[in-house]
């Protein structure tokens, strides 16, 4: 992940004054770096001044005036698990927009929110990357297929949604840096915010699946669902819940295998796994199984 390294301690207003000098430098012939830093500039002023008024709302669970609807087309597995986004079916796939806002407090949410809280113990800022509202629209093959030829890398951009209408990233950091160092700058819900203000998850959400369970976290752009650490071997019953290759297939490289859900039987799915990419656990690995769909913003 590339950090905007700026102090963290900036306030919005002293940042809009900032951006009144800077941008009017804009007509000057401007260097090209120094451009891309005033864009980063103008979209960190934004977002520290909008997530001052964001709180949750109790009805939904989600961000105060952020949608979160299900079409009742969607199948079960989804509308009935899947919020924080609004979620429809147009042709064939499921269609997603999310404005990809955490319902959760967090550090990257700035001081001046009351969705702040610090980073866990130990860890450290991301640079002064914040959390900003995005426009996600996920296009999601409603009948998956398998990619038969070179799979398609999962490196770029979003790849997925969780439940609650949050970004998948990848195994993959950006070029000079690693997940497993990215590790020390998640908040306490194992997320945190690129250059861009764009929230996501390379790894478990930590108020959707923990260590040791067989929780929903998500669906991938292929169509394909991503869940825990662990098989839920298709019973209600959490007791024989189990690691992939106890009793199922074994995963293959891009933490998928065929076996029964929770939800559906007989299904290729993804779980979050140890990745030998990122050698941390993953929610994915560096290729998609399937013919993808897209995730624009």
């Amino acid at each position: 992940m590339t950090v905007f390294n700026r102090t963290a301690t900036l306030t919005a207003a002293a940042l809009a004054l900032t951006l009144t000098s800077m941008l009017s430098c804009s007509f000057l012939g401007l260097e090209e770096d120094e451009s891309d830093d005033t864009t980063l500039l103008t979209a960190l002023a934004i977002a520290i001044a909008s997530n001052s008024g964001f709180t949750l709302d109790a009805a939904t669970g989600c961000v105060s005036g952020v949608a979160s609807t299900m079409s009742t087309s969607l199948p079960s597995w989804i509308r009935d698990n899947f919020k924080c986004s609004v979620g429809t079916v147009s042709g064939s796939n499921y269609v997603f927009t999310s404005q990809n806002l955490p319902n959760t407090k967090s550090y990257y949410y700035g001081t001046s929110s009351a969705l702040y809280e610090d980073l866990p113990s130990g860890n450290t800022p991301a640079g002064s990357n914040v959390i900003g509202s995005q426009n996600y629209t996920y296009t999601i093959p409603a009948t998956p297929t398998v990619n038969g030829g070179a799979k398609t890398s999962t490196s770029v951009g979003s790849i997925g949604i969780t439940v609650n209408g949050l970004a998948v990233f990848s195994n993959a950091a950006a070029p000079g840096d690693t997940l497993a160092n990215e590790v020390t700058t998640f908040d306490n819900f194992n997320g945190h915010p690129q250059e861009m203000s764009i929230y996501h998850h390379h790894i478990n959400p930590a108020n959707i699946a923990t260590q040791n369970d067989a929780n929903l976290i998500g669906i991938a752009i292929d169509g394909y669902a991503i869940y825990g650490l662990l098989c839920d071997q298709g019973t209600t019953s959490t007791a024989d819940d189990a690691a992939p290759g106890t009793g199922t297939p074994a995963l293959d490289v891009r933490h998928g295998h065929t076996a029964n859900t929770i939800h559906q039987t007989g299904v290729y799915h993804y779980h979050y796994a140890l990745d030998g990419t990122a050698t941390i656990n993953t929610l994915m690995g560096s290729n998609y199984h399937g013919i993808i769909g897209s995730a624009t913003n």
